[in-house]
């Protein structure tokens, strides 16, 4: 099998209804306001007080007050009614540094980064903000990484964000940074001809396949900005990620997936954004389209692995996007925006039903909501929202800013 059925649940009977859909986006945001704790921060949710070793609370742009707060600014530009808590990121920023979700590090999910990027969204022109989230940035490029949570890729991704909204050429030089150090350590396996990089991100060396850690994630940053690279890019990453996702690929009748990484070769096969299918989906659905060998064997792979999320259902996990019904979601929005195939988006939406009833069962179970963006309730009222209008789909915190 190419999923593990105990990491699914069967999918809800329920039709989609846009108004069940919007209802839920209004509870989400009532919720979020109700419970803003004094300090600038919200109860942790028992499920992330387990995922880190230190208690209190949570600050980062993964899991903590900074994605929330991030969050609310997306759906105001939305046009939801909600308070603008942008003022607050100076005080989430100084407890993050006082008492960190993990450790004080640099990077755009769990470090400093995801926590100025929200803060200078609204400031681009705020010169120590600016000087803060450059030192930061610098301080990735070096890193044995090569991954969205805390190196280059991450960012890369706010590198980018902030130069297509100012023009400022500092942070295009900082993207070009990323990735030139991406480049030069995407190496080739002699013995397989798979191109990975080694990523050493939370201790182990391991070459990650996934959007988060590996392969994908890392492609899909650099042909976003392949504009700002050297001519002739565009082929040379193309070609290099599907022919290592065409040789490392398990497939099943027209069913595909991929183990969660080699060299350690680990055959987990997850249906998640941060590992396997779903997030291979959402990575490579950005890439160009063009009359090609090579993107016509990736066209149909993104359709086959869809249909492995489709066919594994909602995850256990719960509502988030990380490693939730959301994530996987987004898989099927960006295949609609990619192929305009209507399969796609109406999966997406009955996945949003799904996530509701999940939010809904977890919050009454929990006495609370789960207050984050990657792992919690922020996250799910934005998908949602692209479920509504899915023209605009895009993964918050990552592909949008």
């Amino acid at each position: 099998m190419l999923f593990d059925h105990s990491r699914h649940e069967p999918l809800t009977i329920c039709l989609w209804d846009k108004n069940i859909v919007e209802m839920e986006i209004s509870l989400i945001i009532g919720d979020i306001e109700q419970s803003l704790l004094p300090g600038a921060c919200w109860p942790t949710h028992p499920l992330d007080a387990e995922s880190y070793s230190r208690g209190g609370p949570k600050w980062s742009a993964y899991a903590g007050a900074a994605g929330t707060i991030h969050a609310l600014q997306i759906l105001s530009q939305y046009g939801y009614k909600v308070s603008d808590l942008s003022n607050s990121l100076e005080t989430v920023y100084q407890c993050f540094l006082k008492n960190p979700d993990v450790s004080v590090e640099p990077g755009l999910q769990i470090g400093e980064l995801g926590i100025l990027m929200p803060a200078i969204l609204t400031q681009p022109d705020n010169v120590e903000l600016s000087k803060r989230v450059i030192r930061c940035m610098e301080a990735t490029v070096d890193l044995p990484l090569y991954e969205i949570t805390s190196g280059q890729s991450g960012m890369m991704h706010a590198a980018l964000a902030l130069y297509r909204k100012t023009g400022k050429t500092q942070w295009k030089d900082l993207y070009v940074k990323g990735a030139n150090a991406l480049i030069d350590n995407w190496t080739q396996d002699k013995t397989t001809g798979e191109w990975l990089w080694q990523s050493q991100v939370f201790g182990p060396k391991r070459h990650y396949y996934g959007a988060c850690h590996g392969l994908v994630g890392n492609a899909n940053i650099l042909l976003q900005g392949v504009d700002l690279l050297p001519d002739g890019y565009t082929e040379m990453i193309m070609e290099r990620t599907i022919s290592t996702l065409k040789l490392s690929v398990k497939k099943h009748d027209n069913l595909a997936n991929w183990t969660l990484c080699t060299k350690p070769k680990i055959d987990k096969l997850l249906v998640q954004w941060c590992h396997g299918a779903a997030g291979i989906v959402t990575a490579m659905a950005r890439t160009p389209s063009v009359d090609s060998q090579n993107s016509r064997l990736l066209d149909q792979l993104l359709e086959d692995t869809a249909e492995l999320v489709w066919q594994a259902g909602p995850l256990v996990k719960g509502s988030n996007i990380c490693h939730g019904t959301s994530g996987n979601g987004y898989a099927f929005l960006y295949l609609y925006r990619r192929t305009g195939n209507t399969l796609w988006l109406e999966r997406a939406r009955i996945f949003a039903m799904h996530a509701i009833e999940q939010c809904q069962k977890a919050r009454l179970h929990y006495g609370q909501g789960r207050f984050t963006l990657w792992t919690g309730d922020a996250g799910l009222a934005i998908y949602l929202y692209h479920t509504l209008y899915p023209e605009k789909a895009a993964i918050p915190g990552l592909d949008l800013f």
